[in-house]
């Protein structure tokens, strides 16, 4: 695999500038045992079936970790999605993800992600990327929270037909927003973009959770993911909307 000499660099730049900046790295110790992280996490299931003249089932589910420490955040998730007309099968993804982000400051941080997806009808086998780049946040309340982040990275796809494997250096460029509407009501927004010369990736989520009780909740989610060179007969735009039921430990 070409490993990329300019991502490289620029990765180490990032990090390095950080570090040299870093009150965390460069100041004396100001307690002696660090606050113990906090892990938490997620599992979501939802459900269509249609019957009459036309068959039609849908299944989709999604399952988060995440774990708050005092110097390193960590969040992955995994999510599925199958759909079926007349029993033959119409959609089939599969989606991974994980970050680490070494945090500096209250607001500064580092960002370390990968993620892969399998969409048997995207025209892909698979589409891959791993970046390192720096986050901030730019709100930080009890009510809401806004972070960008920006990062040089690597991806790999491998087209599904021809078996060829496209690698080039992107740009990611991501932003997180969250707004505790009330006590039971949330409102989420991510926005991500991998810009490369030969080919951009632009995906958007939206999600509105419903507390039901203690650990229970519903959840309405709204995903739109654009590419700008896709494989032949394959379509650009893919679009998303999902009603699941969360459980949260």
């Amino acid at each position: 695999m070409r490993h990329s000499a300019l991502s490289i660099a620029l990765s180490s730049l990032v990090v390095s500038l950080a570090t040299a900046h870093s009150p965390l790295v460069h100041a004396e110790e100001t307690t002696d045992t660090p606050a113990a992280p906090v892990w938490g996490g997620s599992a979501e299931l939802g459900t269509i079936a249609t019957t009459g003249n036309t068959e039609t089932s849908s299944l989709n589910g999604k399952f988060a970790l995440n774990r708050d420490g005092t110097q390193w955040d960590f969040n992955s998730k995994l999510e599925a999605l199958r759909s079926e007309e007349d029993d033959v099968t119409s959609k089939e993804k599969y989606y991974g993800s994980v970050q680490f982000d070494r945090k500096f400051s209250e607001h500064s941080y580092i960002a370390i992600t990968a993620d892969q997806e399998r969409d048997r009808f995207s025209g892909y086998t698979y589409q891959s990327t791993a970046s390192v780049g720096y986050g901030y946040r730019l709100v930080h309340t009890d009510v809401q929270h806004l972070d960008i982040e920006a990062a040089p990275g690597y991806r790999r796809d491998k087209l599904q037909d021809s078996g060829k494997i496209d690698e080039e250096d992107i740009i990611r460029l991501a932003l997180k927003y969250g707004w505790k509407i009330n006590d039971g009501t949330t409102f989420t927004q991510t926005a991500n973009a991998d810009l490369g010369a030969g080919n951009s990736i632009y995906k958007t989520e939206t999600g509105l959770q419903s507390q039901l009780n203690g650990a229970l909740a519903t959840k309405l989610t709204y995903k739109v993911k654009y590419v700008d060179d896709v494989p032949e007969d394959t379509k650009n735009t893919d679009t998303e909307f999902g009603v699941t039921l969360v459980y949260s430990f």
